[in-house]
């Protein structure tokens, strides 16, 4: 069943991406390229549909067919090129997909705080109302705008809520590992660099933490190295590459996650010195256009924040302080070390550099024409864009969680660029007449390739070990593997908790607004009354304001409960969002405990209570 629906959303997507190419007058280009654009395109009719509240499941179901139906005046050209691929690559894809689905389809552990206090709600509350929008207290607008909302809405709204990150971990993989054979497609001489580009999609750790972006971030950024440094993507009357799919692909990444702006910013920064300012300001344009729904949708918060201003002291005393080495070979906190990383990172630079210098040849002996030339200088342009990202974000450590978790957030470029530069330097290599014998330029991307690569197969050992002992991936091991952490995960996804919260929403008089500090705020019945959830990265924005409601729904002691001890140690952690988290979130408790004492209390089962609010308590 599992690769049946992979099969239909894929070329769902590639019914949406192909329309796309059409429309802005794109290269026919491959079919994996194509579905990547299509999920662009997905991201930019969910920011409508939500900025519309129409994101219902028939909705859903609408896109989903239409794209299907899109996808048939393609497909027999597809099916050609489907029969000409290696039947290694099937194989490949086959088992990884296979093993990934036997053994975390759906993963038995979640993470307790992000994925059961913030991300799942998004996808919840967007099914149920047609809008992701709805509370100032969620990280709904700053930490995400909706976009993985919306992709993970489409298993939200007609399986159980444990299939969530099915579309990330399993169909958004598929995708990149995909993308990543198509690099050297056709060239049987460069079968292992194909094998070698699609086993770094998995052999990468991704560093897997909470069901926010990851592989779906990857497949844009690879579909951005493909369409910019493919040269069969590239215009065959060497006109600019379309600043359409570029602003297509930069907005579906913002829209995923805001952290992504980096890499789009450098990216495009990277390509106007490539392609010309004017190149640069029509990107930017179409950028601004289609991520203009999710920013209209969530403008009542960024008006908000500039009519208002929060200041929270943050507990005093002595800072954990933490030192930066690129080269350490400590292991990190989620797994593998940053060396391992920065050598990745050295790797697709002279791959990217390989590809420049073997195309310069190339041109110069008039063996390539200009599109081959055109792509490799496109091609070092990300490679550069990825580069400068990776230091950025690590030497920024401090201002996040620190510099252990600061290789995190780069796990999605890494993933995405590591195949792209691989392939597409053993692809102008292998047509470079720099070296009289045809062994360098088969074995020299190879090598550059191979060698960062191997420094990742101990975390593979401890990924493939994790998932067939504990069925998930989740990069904190230490508590993934705990059997009080797998019991509570069980009690959330299969127990009574479903029915626990449905309990304390009975309380509660329908269409009353209710604020709820709770666990799993997905379970809450967002048609029935308007939920003001409230979780503690959405207490970190200016716009984080006290809505207007009447009651509460607390869970005060409860398993994933942070306590007042354990918040105060986070205070004084080494990353700066950590500590206004840790402060702003202990500044909100207190608020909630002299809610509590001043209302009527209607239900207190020992861990979660439902309060009645005075009417005074809001304006405290």
């Amino acid at each position: 069943m599992a690769f049946g629906l992979i099969a239909v959303f894929a070329f769902s997507l590639y019914g949406w991406g192909r329309v796309f190419r059409r429309a802005f007058h794109m290269q026919r280009g491959t079919w994996p390229a194509t579905a990547a654009l299509g999920m662009a395109c997905l991201v930019f009719l969910g920011g409508v549909l939500n900025l519309a509240r129409l994101a219902h499941p028939w909705a859903l179901l609408i896109l989903a067919g239409m794209g299907l139906l899109l996808s048939f005046p393609g497909l027999r050209g597809v099916s050609i090129k489907l029969r000409t691929r290696p039947v290694i690559v099937f194989l490949l894809a086959a088992l990884i997909v296979g093993f990934t689905v036997r053994t975390q389809l759906p993963p038995k552990a979640y993470n307790f705080h992000d994925d059961y206090q913030k991300y799942f709600a998004h996808a919840v509350r967007m099914v149920e109302t047609g809008t992701v929008y709805g509370s100032p207290l969620s990280a709904i607008g700053s930490q995400t705008l909706g976009g993985q909302a919306f992709l993970q809405a489409f298993l939200v709204a007609f399986f159980p809520i444990s299939y969530i990150n099915g579309f990330d971990s399993v169909f958004a993989m598929f995708l990149c590992l995909m993308l990543a054979s198509e690099f050297t497609s056709g060239r049987p001489g460069l079968l292992a660099m194909t094998v070698i580009s699609m086993l770094s999609v998995i052999v990468i750790n991704p560093q897997y933490v909470n069901v926010s972006a990851l592989y779906s971030g990857s497949a844009l950024v690879m579909a951005l190295a493909a369409i910019f440094g493919d040269p069969r993507e590239f215009p065959r009357d060497s006109r600019l590459p379309s600043s359409a799919a570029a602003g297509l692909l930069y907005a579906a990444l913002i829209a995923l996650k805001p952290t992504f702006a980096l890499f789009v910013t450098l990216h495009l920064l990277f390509l106007a010195m490539a392609l010309g300012v004017r190149w640069a300001i029509r990107t930017g344009l179409s950028l601004v256009a289609f991520v203009s729904p999710w920013l209209l949708l969530h403008s009542p918060h960024y008006l908000a924040a500039l009519r208002g201003s929060r200041a929270v002291q943050i507990a005093s005393g002595p800072v954990e302080a933490r030192h930066l080495n690129f080269l350490s070979f400590d292991r990190l906190d989620y797994g593998s070390s940053v060396a391992s990383y920065t050598l990745l990172i050295a790797a697709i630079g002279i791959s990217g550099l390989m590809a420049f210098w073997a195309a310069g040849r190339q041109q110069a002996t008039g063996k390539e024409d200009r599109r081959g030339s055109s792509s490799a200088h496109l091609l070092a342009a990300a490679c550069a864009a990825g580069i400068a990202a990776y230091f950025i974000l690590v030497l920024a450590g401090p201002l996040q969680s620190g510099y252990r978790h600061a290789v995190r957030y780069y796990a999605p470029f890494a993933i995405g660029l590591a195949p792209a530069a691989f392939g597409l330097a053993a692809l102008h290599m292998s047509a470079s007449g720099r070296f009289r014998s045809r062994m360098p330029r088969l074995m020299l991307p190879l090598l550059v390739a191979v060698l960062p690569l191997l420094m990742f197969l101990p975390s593979v050992r401890d990924r493939v070990h994790q998932a067939l002992t504990s069925g998930s991936i989740l990069a904190f091991f230490w508590l993934a593997d705990d059997p009080g952490y797998l019991e509570y995960n069980q009690q959330v996804l299969y127990g009574a908790a479903r029915e626990n919260v449905a309990a304390m929403l009975r309380t509660v008089p329908p269409g009353e607004p209710v604020i709820a500090w709770i666990g799993t705020p997905f379970y809450l019945d967002y048609a029935r009354n308007r939920i003001f959830d409230a979780e503690p990265g959405g207490l970190i924005p200016v716009w984080a304001t006290i809505p207007p409601a009447r009651y509460l729904i607390w869970e005060y002691d409860g398993y994933a409960t942070e306590s007042e001890a354990d918040l105060i140690e986070r205070a004084h952690g080494d990353g700066a969002l950590d500590r206004l988290t840790a402060a702003r979130t202990l500044e909100f408790l207190h608020l909630l405990t002299a809610w509590a004492a001043q209302g009527q209390v209607l239900y207190d089962d020992g861990e979660c209570k439902v309060v009645r609010l005075a009417e005074l308590s809001l304006h405290n």
